[in-house]
């Protein structure tokens, strides 16, 4: 009875074990998949079931260093397909589960980026962006985050013009030194 028992508990393992392989074996193989396809057309299909992989590996395996990781995989998935709603639950997700992940101030960025360019929520995006400066004040993307602050809502075509005006302003000044000499 005893051996029966300890064959069955190995078995338990192996298969729970066995779980968590496969389910790892199957996203290798839908990212090379996806990776491939984004040389051509997306694969829509096969880049949504790898999303749910990515959610499905993070909700069963909560303590994997993998997660996070995950998590983040699938918010960028998700914007790639087309569903940046989705995209941000996953990064909200991912905020609240992994608190100390190391990319999460990228994720953050993101976010901002995702209300601000896709769903055009300025005032969202505002809010993120605060909140990275306030969390982050040092990190490499900051100057980026303070740029997209200073230029929220303004359109390409406005930057231009702006950096046009700034350029003529600064030759201006240049040739009224040379005029003075």
């Amino acid at each position: 009875m005893k051996k029966l028992s300890i064959i069955l508990i190995v078995l338990v393992l192996v298969g729970c074990s066995g779980g968590k392989q496969k389910l790892l074996d199957e996203i290798k193989e839908k990212e090379k998949i996806v990776m491939k396809s984004y040389e051509d057309v997306a694969d829509k299909k096969t880049s949504e079931s790898l999303r749910q992989d990515y959610l499905k590996f993070a909700d069963e395996y909560p303590d994997d260093s993998l997660s996070p990781n995950f998590l983040h995989k699938a918010a960028e998935l998700a914007l790639a397909i087309d569903m940046p709603n989705e995209a941000l639950n996953h990064i909200d997700t991912l905020v609240k589960r992994y608190p100390d992940y190391l990319y999460l101030a990228d994720a953050i960025f993101f976010k901002g980026f995702i209300q601000e360019s896709y769903l055009k929520d300025l005032s969202a995006a505002r809010k993120t962006y605060e909140d990275f400066m306030k969390r982050y004040p040092n990190h490499e993307l900051a100057t980026q985050v303070s740029f997209s602050l200073e230029n929220l809502g303004k359109s390409p075509e406005d930057l231009v013009e702006e950096f046009m005006n700034r350029t003529q302003q600064a030759d201006s000044l240049v040739s009224d030194t040379i005029s003075a000499k």
